[in-house]
C-alpha cells in the first residue's frame, strides 16, 4: 500500500487459516479489505508457497497467453523443420544424401524432395556433360626436355546409376581421381616414352588417342564405367624458347622450300599449259584445214558431179540430135532410094539429054558411052 492509504488508517490484513482448517488448499488473502481470490475467481496456487510467482500472477489471461505462445512457437518450429527438410533438385543434377556423415543409397531426380533436417547433408551432382579445363601440366620427355601443356580440356559426364558407387569409393570429387589425375599421368607417361620432336611434331596427333584410351581403361577398371569421356583437347605443349626458335627456323626454311617447290610446279604447269595450248592450237588449225580440204573436196566432187551431169545431158542431147539426123538421113535415103528408081533416072537423063543439041559418041568403049550404055541398057 502507498503512504496515502496508510495515512487514512487503512491497513492490509492477511488472513491465513491454520493448516488444519485449509481443507480446500486455498489461501485467502485480504488486501485493502478485499478478497483477491474472490475478485479474480482464482484461488492461490501451490506455486505461491515457494515464491515462484508473485501474488495474482497465474491468472486466466496469463494461462491463455502462455498457451497461445506455446502453440505459436510449436507451429513456428514445425514450419522451420519443414522448411529445412524440403529442398529442390534442379534439372541436369541429381541429389545424394549424407545422414550423420554416412552416404545413403538414395539418389533423387530433379524436383521437390524432403530430408531429415539438421542431420542430413545434401550434395547436388551435375550429370549433364561438363567441360573442365585442367591446370598447366608439366612433363619431361625421353631426351630430358621439359614441356608444359596449357588449357587441356575434357568433356565428360557421369552415369547416375553408378553415382553412389563412385562417391563411396572416390568421394564427391571423383572426377579429380578418375579423370583429371589420370590425364596428367597418361600425358607424363607418353612424354617420358618419346622425344621432344615426337611430342611436339611427328607424334603430336597421337597424344589425344593414347591419353583417352588410358583414361577410359582406368575408368572401366576402377569406376566400373561410371564416367563417360566425350572429347579430350590437348594443345601444343610449351617447349623451351631456344628449341622453339630452332623449330621456327626449320619451319621458315621448310616454308621457303615449299614456296620454291611451288614456284617450280607453277612454272611447270605454265609450260605444260603453253604446250597444251600450242598443241590445241595446232590441232585446231589441223582440224580447220581438214575441214577446209573436206569442203574443197566436196566442192570439187560437186563440180565433177555437176560436170558429169552436164556432159551426160549434152551427150544425151547430141545423141538425140545424131539419132534424129541419122533417122532423117535414113528416111531421106529411103525416100531417095524409092524416088530414084531406074525409070526415074532414065526419065531424068532423057530430060537432061533433050536439052543438048549435040552429042558426040566415040563408041561404046568411051567413058561416056559406057556410062550411057550402062544407064540405059542395064538399068
Amino acid at each position: 500500500m502507498d503512504e496515502r492509504e496508510k495515512g487514512k488508517g487503512i491497513e492490509e490484513i492477511e488472513y491465513r487459516p491454520s493448516k488444519g482448517n485449509r481443507s480446500d488448499t486455498e489461501d485467502r488473502k485480504m488486501i485493502a479489505g478485499r478478497r483477491t481470490d474472490l475478485e479474480t475467481g482464482q484461488g492461490r496456487s501451490d506455486w505461491d508457497e515457494g515464491g515462484l510467482c508473485i501474488p495474482g500472477f497465474w491468472t486466466a489471461r496469463m494461462k491463455c497467453g502462455i498457451c497461445c505462445g506455446t502453440t505459436f512457437f510449436s507451429i513456428l518450429l514445425i514450419i522451420v523443420l519443414l522448411a529445412c527438410s524440403v529442398h529442390k533438385i534442379k534439372e541436369g543434377t541429381v541429389g545424394i544424401y549424407f545422414r550423420s556423415g554416412a552416404l545413403k543409397d538414395k539418389v533423387t531426380k530433379p524436383g521437390i524432395h524432403m530430408a531429415m533436417p539438421f542431420i542430413t547433408n545434401i550434395d547436388r551432382i551435375k550429370i549433364r556433360p561438363r567441360t573442365d579445363t585442367l591446370p598447366p601440366i608439366t612433363t619431361v620427355t625421353k631426351d630430358g626436355i621439359e614441356n608444359t601443356f596449357h588449357n587441356v580440356q575434357v568433356i565428360s559426364d557421369v552415369d547416375p546409376a553408378k553415382l553412389v558407387l563412385l562417391v563411396k569409393k572416390f568421394g564427391v570429387e571423383f572426377h579429380e581421381t578418375l579423370v583429371f589425375d589420370r590425364i596428367y599421368e597418361e600425358l607424363r607417361i607418353f612424354c617420358a616414352n618419346h622425344t621432344v620432336d615426337e611430342v611436339y611434331n611427328s607424334m603430336f596427333l597421337d597424344i589425344v588417342d593414347t591419353v583417352t584410351a588410358g583414361v577410359k581403361e582406368t575408368i572401366n577398371e576402377l569406376g566400373e564405367g561410371g564416367i563417360k569421356i566425350y572429347h579430350l583437347t590437348v594443345p601444343k605443349p610449351q617447349i623451351p624458347a631456344d628449341i622453339a626458335h630452332n623449330y621456327k627456323e626449320v619451319k621458315v626454311q621448310w616454308t621457303e622450300q615449299l614456296v620454291a617447290s611451288q614456284r617450280q610446279k607453277t612454272e611447270k604447269i605454265k609450260k605444260e599449259t603453253e604446250s597444251i595450248k600450242a598443241v590445241a592450237d595446232a590441232n585446231r588449225q589441223k582440224s580447220v584445214l581438214e575441214i577446209d580440204i573436206q569442203k574443197e573436196i566436196l566442192r570439187k566432187e560437186g563440180e565433177k558431179t555437176l560436170s558429169t551431169l552436164e556432159n551426160e545431158i549434152l551427150k544425151d542431147r547430141k545423141k538425140a540430135a545424131a539419132d534424129v539426123e541419122n533417122y532423117s538421113k535414113k528416111k531421106l535415103a529411103e525416100a531417095n532410094q524409092n524416088l530414084y528408081s531406074k525409070e526415074y533416072i532414065q526419065l531424068e537423063m532423057a530430060k537432061a539429054l533433050s536439052n543438048n543439041t549435040k552429042f558426040f559418041f566415040s563408041g561404046d568403049e568411051s567413058p561416056l558411052g559406057s556410062v550411057l550404055a550402062r544407064i540405059m541398057g542395064q538399068a
